[in-house]
């Protein structure tokens, strides 16, 4: 299949030379008749190529019937490496698909074949080469911004929106250049139906100084939208997302940590480990940067709950316990986070964080398969010794390690001033 692609875009590069090309133009004619759809349309239009007449044909001629057949065969190809990549039956080198690539790039009179083409290829090298799988995304949606709807997604492409907002530097230790290195290239087309403000992939890139991930190409501006909305309109009752007696054990661990009852929760999720801290007795507070979640759960559990930005509350109390119950995957500038939580910590309270782990056990099993990977509004990941050793650089020490049971591959931390 590759050598016909490839024998195509050869031809097209050269001048008609009827010695040199007909055998090979008519092993493209039979390539191409096998797999036409509509064979009588194909041979009434294919009828120079037929009987050894090719050799009346002229240059533009030839271009023209290769570009003819380059889109029937060009189609069909695109389709069967999506599918390969979709099943990963068939594992192409770098070199075959850098040939592929040329075809398509080089085939723009129809867009709409050459954006499959190309996101065809991309999905080939989400591990191989990261960032060309990126920038391959980009050019097919920029050939034809309704390509997901061939895929099936209610998606429409309305150019480079999260250009704009590119990180280049790491967002944990601040290193660029040749630090960060492409990791992966999530397909997150496939879950973009009306959510534009996404790019179709998401580029992750690692960070060779400090060992931590983070998404190289995110909505960065447009935080405060795309997160939260974990509740529902015209909710007037809070639906638990897991049973309520998972947090038993991590509130019974606080109250052996700490026996204060200044409780803090950054971010509420669905509001239900807000609840379970007033069974426990806590006075709690909140702050949310989702409005709608803030409003819901504020009136449906009678707490003040303050709707901004963790970084732009200003506050001078202090707590006994404060939870981030994942949180740090969304943010931001998640030092900074770090740092002003801990001046809200009291000396002997309790920070709690939940957390995706890419070093965890099942992120190790599952590899590039494990959801943290495919999440959209997930812009930053740590393992627990990257995470620890960021701690312990701000004065805090981890007290106790704990897998999640709330969601697979995260891990617990309960965290206190350093000694």
């Amino acid at each position: 299949m590759l050598n016909v692609l490839k024998k195509i875009y050869e031809l097209q590069q050269s001048e008609y030379d009827w010695s040199r090309d007909h055998k090979e133009l008519l092993k493209i004619y039979e390539a191409v008749m096998e797999v036409a759809s509509d064979k009588k349309d194909f041979i009434k239009k294919s009828s120079a190529m037929m009987g050894g007449k090719c050799n009346k044909l002229s240059d533009d001629e030839e271009k023209q019937w290769l570009d003819y057949a380059g889109s029937i065969f060009g189609s069909y190809a695109a389709v069967k490496m999506y599918e390969t990549a979709l099943n990963k039956t068939v594992c192409y080198s770098l070199a075959e698909i850098e040939e592929v690539i040329e075809f398509y790039l080089n085939n723009t009179s129809l867009p709409e074949v050459a954006s499959i083409g190309l996101y065809a290829c991309a999905r080939h090298l989400e591990v191989k080469e990261p960032m060309l799988c990126y920038e391959l995304t980009e050019a097919a949606f920029a050939l034809n911004p309704d390509l997901a709807k061939v895929l099936g997604v209610s998606y429409h492409y309305k150019g480079k929106a999260a250009e704009e907002d590119l990180t280049e530097e790491c967002p944990f230790c601040g290193s660029g250049g040749q630090h960060l290195i492409p990791y992966y290239c999530s397909p997150q087309v496939m879950k973009l139906a009306n959510h534009t403000e996404f790019s179709p992939a998401k580029l992750w890139v690692k960070c060779d100084k400090c060992g931590n991930f983070f998404s190289y190409n995110f909505p960065k501006s447009r935080v405060s939208l795309i997160n939260g909305h974990y509740t529902k309109n015209n909710e007037e009752i809070i639906n638990n997302k897991f049973l309520l007696d998972c947090y038993s054990r991590i509130f019974n661990r606080f109250r052996t940590l700490t026996k204060g009852n200044d409780y803090l929760e950054i971010g509420v999720g669905t509001g239900e480990m807000l609840a379970v801290a007033q069974e426990f007795g806590y006075h709690v507070e909140a702050v949310e940067i989702c409005q709608s979640d803030c409003e819901r759960i504020s009136a449906a559990l009678g707490i003040d709950i303050k709707w901004c930005d963790i970084l732009n509350h200003e506050t001078d109390k202090q707590y006994d316990v404060i939870v981030m119950g994942d949180v740090l995957e969304h943010v931001i500038e998640p030092v900074s986070l770090l740092k002003k939580v801990k001046g809200m910590l009291k000396n002997g309270g309790v920070l709690w964080i939940s957390t995706p782990n890419y070093n965890s056990a099942y992120a190790r099993m599952q590899k590039f398969s494990h959801c943290m990977w495919h999440e959209l509004n997930h812009y930053t990941y740590v393992s627990y010794e990257s995470l620890k050793c960021l701690l312990e650089d701000l004065q805090m020490k981890v007290i106790r390690y704990d897998m999640s049971t709330r969601y697979i591959g995260s891990m617990e931390l309960c965290v206190m001033h350093a000694e």
